[in-house]
């Protein structure tokens, strides 16, 4: 048996329970009173009536029976694991901020390396509570960018493989090619994106990015 759709309305109009209270007589005779005018003047009030009437008269020929006590338990658990699996779905993304620590523009290594820098990339790294970021940057042909990265997370727990996303004033480039090393590329970005998203759907990572300077 289907309600019918118009069974509450705008303020004022008694809604789907008023109406239940006043066929049960649990309203008291001022409100009775007033409900029954509004059902006299309203067919889609009138319709709602019919169907409540309908439904009790269902209810009274099927009385609902205490069922045995292993079902009762079964349906326990089975409310519990859903309770517990429902909370896992709906456990909000955590989304920090990752912080800039080195730029290999601005920064000098702390310690001594053999060879040459390549001083065509540039090394940014970043960090954040849960992992770090770290990220090359290449220069195109055409003047744009090409971003590798890799996020490395601290605890072991944290799903590997990342999205991300590259955005700025009408500007958003976007990879989902990540691998399970954490690793992933944007290519071409324009010099004026100017922030950074990495994610795995459970956390999400934002970066500052200046791609200007030097």
């Amino acid at each position: 048996m289907t309600a019918p759709t118009g069974s509450s309305g705008a303020a004022g109009r008694p809604d789907f329970g008023t109406l239940a209270d006043w066929l049960e007589g649990r309203l008291d005779a001022e409100q009775a009173d007033r409900v029954a005018a509004a059902v006299e003047r309203d067919p889609g009030l009138r319709a709602a009536v019919d169907w409540l009437r309908g439904f009790m008269r269902c209810a009274e020929a099927l009385p609902l029976r205490t069922p045995p006590p292993l079902i009762r338990q079964q349906l326990r658990q089975h409310f519990g694991r859903w309770s517990k699996a429902k909370a896992i779905l709906e456990q909000p993304v955590v989304r920090l901020p990752a912080v800039l620590m080195f730029d290999s523009r601005l920064d000098r290594p702390l310690t001594a390396v053999r060879g040459a820098a390549d001083a065509e990339v540039i090394h940014l790294a970043y960090r954040s509570d849960l992992a770090d970021l770290v990220i090359d940057i290449h220069r195109l042909p055409d003047g744009r960018l090409r971003l590798e990265g890799q996020v490395l997370p601290i605890e072991d727990s944290v799903a590997p493989v990342f999205e991300a996303t590259a955005t700025g004033p009408g500007i958003e480039v976007r990879t989902i090619d990540g691998d399970e090393l954490g690793r992933f590329a944007l290519s071409p970005v324009p010099i004026e994106a100017d922030a950074l998203q990495v994610g795995n759907g459970e956390l999400v990572l934002l970066a500052p990015l200046d791609l200007r300077r030097g």
